[in-house]
């Protein structure tokens, strides 16, 4: 495998990074969250310092189970789905408040928060946004199904909310979305000020992700389409006017599918995603990091996630610092959307799992933002 060559000033900012990640490592563990069955088989959200000895405190006392959620920014209370409803939840009390009520059956994103505090974006047959403050809600998108003849489908939508962009004031000024077109996905950024919806035209890429600089990082590709290679735009008003991330990356030969990005120090972004496996028996998943000023990248970096028994194994969403990743094994997904399965976290540096205990079956393991 060949060891692309990085410059001078890509080493500096790298060990920088990693001087970064290490003194995180010093400092004390953060809470995660996950969904697992309580006592009596409900899913409830669970908190867990990932210490390797705490033991998992119970944050949620749903009726009759939680179906997918989202931790604040503050780290101080959770949003989730469940008995039609959509509701905040204290850490710190058992009690929680229904906001609004929700008529979606499926789920395939958690409620959204705004670093400020300011805002909830939801998922309920298109994104809906609640003020806070005011608990005011209003509906931003609306999904548009496909017909009985699928003679729309060049207009059908499925929308997902996904992160807010503050703007200079540091308030929520953009939302990103997920948007589900037909035949492929594809990401917009809707102007909260302004109304307007900004899509990624083509099939060039399915994610975005925002850059501490401003501009905005394209990228994911499928077995179905896109390009591999990352795309950087200007800003995130003109997204469908951008030039290639990256240079000459060593991709083995093999079809590499970018699933995740994560900008894990200033100007170096972490790529993570799922290649062909080397045997039937494997899951393979690869990682690069690269300077997102010179466009100059590592060595793309393989690693085989843990097998189950049975079924898929599905990685889940990066660490903060781009470390770590939740693996799921004998994957499974419920009617409404939530994955589920056995469950460890895998450091990508080693390749083995985090000796940190789960439940036998997990579902939706968030990090805390």
């Amino acid at each position: 495998m060949k060891v692309a060559r990085l410059s001078v000033v890509v080493l500096l900012v790298v060990f920088s990074a990693l001087a970064g990640i290490a003194a995180a490592q010093d400092a004390p563990p953060q809470p995660a969250y996950y969904l697992a069955a309580d006592d009596g088989g409900v899913q409830q959200i669970y908190q867990l310092i990932l210490d390797g000895e705490s033991e998992p405190r119970q944050i949620s006392h749903s009726e009759s189970g939680v179906i997918n959620f989202e931790v604040a920014y503050d780290g101080l209370g959770v949003a989730y789905y469940g008995d039609g409803q959509l509701w905040l939840q204290s850490v710190h009390t058992e009690e929680p408040e229904a906001v609004a009520p929700v008529s979606a059956v499926q789920f395939f994103s958690g409620p959204v928060w705004s670093q400020d505090g300011q805002y909830l974006a939801y998922a309920d047959n298109g994104v809906w946004l609640i003020d806070l403050s005011t608990r005011e809600t209003q509906q931003l998108l609306a999904d548009i199904p496909i017909d009985e003849s699928a003679s729309n489908a060049a207009e059908f939508r499925i929308y997902q909310p996904e992160l807010f962009v503050l703007g200079e004031d540091g308030t929520a000024a953009k939302l990103i979305v997920d948007v589900g077109i037909w035949e492929w996905n594809t990401v917009g950024v809707y102007d909260l000020a302004s109304g307007e919806l900004q899509e990624l035209e083509g099939q060039v890429h399915t994610d975005l992700l925002p850059l501490s600089d401003g501009r905005a990082l394209l990228y994911g590709n499928t077995g179905m389409g896109g390009e591999f290679v990352p795309h950087i735009a200007d800003s995130l008003d003109a997204i469908n006017t951008y030039t290639e991330a990256v240079g000459d990356v060593d991709t083995m030969n093999i079809p590499l599918f970018t699933e995740q990005a994560v900008e894990i120090a200033p100007g170096v972004v972490r790529i993570f995603g799922s290649t062909i496996p080397t045997t039937p028996e494997e899951t393979n998943a690869f990682s690069f990091d690269f300077d997102t000023t010179t466009g100059e990248a590592g060595e793309v970096n393989l690693v085989t996630l843990s097998q189950g028994e049975t079924g898929a194994t599905v990685a889940g969403t990066l660490s903060p610092n781009g470390r770590t990743v939740p693996v799921y094994h004998n994957a499974q997904w419920t009617e409404a959307g939530s994955i589920y399965g056995g469950f460890n976290l895998l450091d990508l540096a080693t390749g083995e799992a985090l000796p940190i205990e789960f439940p036998e079956i997990v579902s939706i393991f968030r990090w805390q933002p």
